[in-house]
């Protein structure tokens, strides 16, 4: 295993960067003087879109964020120059994004650094091009967000097929905190609002992990003493054609990864590495023989947050 750096990169880190020779950006900050402001009683949120050629389910993910009930979002785009339509898209939809950006990035950790760095909002949603928000989700996760002593709040995510329908639902971990510091509890990023402050403290991504990036951050904010609320609700929904093998074994290495670098012993790391491997690798196998009955009974008994819609 590779070793890493324990430098983290910071807003200030951002915010000084020199734009890149190709980039395009636009929105209402950039031809209108309107800036978007919080008030007591209505704080504004800063929803992140990321997305590189994703032409094919950006305007969900759009729609989903500007018919919010809540009124007082800050939307922004981050794209790693597209393709695709993908910035066809964002100009039909530039009257009602506050801002854009395309240039070349370094990664998703990296595309989503950018967006915080440019966010104005108090609280900040991060959401990948397939995923999509309840219309509700900002309007609880303010509510949610007022204790002082919160600093994030997440709920349920859906998962869906191509043609939009549920397949199941995870839900967050009540009792994340139990379990954070062995494995990735179930705390997912389209259901997840974050106070600013709290990247304030302990940084942004790590653009050295290109798919646990928000496992890494969750444990180094859990370890400095940050504090979430779960609300049972579901909050974001996701695209289950989006996971692929390759991606998922990545990802059980990164979150290996994270956690014995922030304190976890080795051989335990990799002993809980190679459990979700063989775990996934059952799961897959189900999943390819059509047998979604024997899989959602499994499931229920290996992950009590696993909840199937089709019995």
């Amino acid at each position: 295993m590779k070793k890493l750096s324990n430098k983290y990169p910071t807003i200030n880190d951002y915010t000084g960067q020199v734009p890149h020779p190709r980039r395009m950006e636009g929105g209402r900050r950039l031809i209108t003087d309107y800036q978007k402001k919080s008030s007591p009683d209505r704080p504004l949120v800063s929803i992140i879109t990321i997305v590189y050629n994703g032409e094919k389910h950006l305007e969900t993910a759009i729609q989903s964020v500007l018919n919010q009930s809540y009124k007082n979002i800050e939307y922004l785009i981050i794209d790693g120059q597209s393709t695709d339509r993908t910035i066809e898209i964002i100009k039909k939809y530039e009257a009602a994004l506050d801002y854009w950006l395309s240039e070349p990035d370094r990664g998703i950790s990296d595309a989503f650094n950018k967006g915080i760095a440019k966010a104005s909002g108090d609280i900040i949603g991060l959401l990948n091009a397939d995923d999509w928000l309840s219309l509700n989700q900002i309007e609880m996760g303010v509510e949610g967000l007022k204790e002082q002593s919160i600093d994030f709040i997440y709920g349920n995510l859906a998962f869906h097929d191509d043609e939009k329908i549920q397949k199941f639902i995870i839900k967050g971990d009540p009792e994340y905190r139990r379990i954070i510091e062995s494995r990735m509890p179930d705390l997912c990023h389209p259901t997840v609002l974050v106070k600013r402050r709290a990247y304030q403290r302990v940084g942004l991504f790590r653009v050295d992990f290109h798919y646990a990036m928000d496992y890494e951050w969750l444990l180094r904010f859990h370890q400095m003493g940050g504090q979430g609320k779960y609300l049972p609700e579901i909050l974001g929904h996701m695209q289950l054609s989006g996971r692929s093998d390759q991606s998922f074994g990545a990802a059980l290495k990164e979150v290996r990864t994270a956690a014995i670098l922030h304190g976890q012993s080795c051989w335990l790391a990799h002993l809980l590495f190679l459990y979700r491997v063989i775990k996934g690798k059952i799961r897959r196998q189900l999943e390819k023989r059509g047998m979604i009955k024997l899989l959602n009974w499994l499931w229920k008994k290996v992950n009590r947050n696993y909840l199937p819609t089709e019995l």
